[in-house]
């Protein structure tokens, strides 16, 4: 792709007219043009909008910059999973990290709500936040979550558009010759 752009430049600026190259596949390679980009941008906002309901719901400088730095190691860890395990970085998985802080945030601010109003030093309060909120967020949100998301992992994406056109639901829309039908006959029946 970005041999052709480059001879078509070189052909457009020869022949002094605009020359582009196309190609079906074209539209798919797109998004890995700039998808480096287009992630850290993406991750920064989703950080820095995280960052700033944090600072106006806990009023508090330091909680709201923890939970933004462990967010910032949560994404981190995901795109050393993703290395790992080759999964390529694309359009789905830019989404599925932006979606990951969304449902990191939650564990967090629970855990950091509950250290801020505990009582003793900061080991205390640690132990004290773990022992009230531990619990309630790993088995109330992680288990939830997690019984969601598994089965998503044994899925391939072509599968939900096997399973939907072969199993799928009928359409709920009527096209608009077989309304136009439906209320002649129930016009004539009713007449009748």
């Amino acid at each position: 792709m970005h041999a052709a752009r480059e001879f078509s430049s070189r052909v457009s600026d020869s022949l002094k007219i605009e020359i582009f190259p196309y190609s079906v596949f074209y539209i798919f390679f797109e998004q890995y043009l700039d998808i480096w980009e287009t992630a850290v941008i993406n991750i920064a906002i989703a950080l820095g909008a995280v960052f700033l309901v944090c600072l106006v719901i806990t009023s508090s400088l330091w909680s709201s910059a923890i939970i933004v730095l462990v967010l910032a190691m949560i994404v981190v860890d995901l795109l050393g999973v993703m290395a790992i395990l080759d999964i390529q970085l694309n359009a789905v998985s830019v989404v599925n990290l932006i979606m990951s802080i969304g449902i990191a945030v939650e564990f967090c601010v629970h855990i950091s709500h509950a250290f801020s109003v505990s009582h003793g030093d900061r080991s205390q309060r640690a132990k004290e936040a773990l022992r009230t909120m531990g619990s309630s967020v790993f088995s109330g949100i992680t288990l939830t979550k997690l019984v969601g998301v598994i089965v998503l992992y044994f899925a391939k994406s072509e599968i939900f558009v096997v399973v939907l056109s072969m199993f799928g639901p009928p359409s709920r829309s009527v096209p608009i010759e077989r309304e136009q039908e439906l209320e002649t006959s129930t016009l004539s029946h009713l007449t009748d």
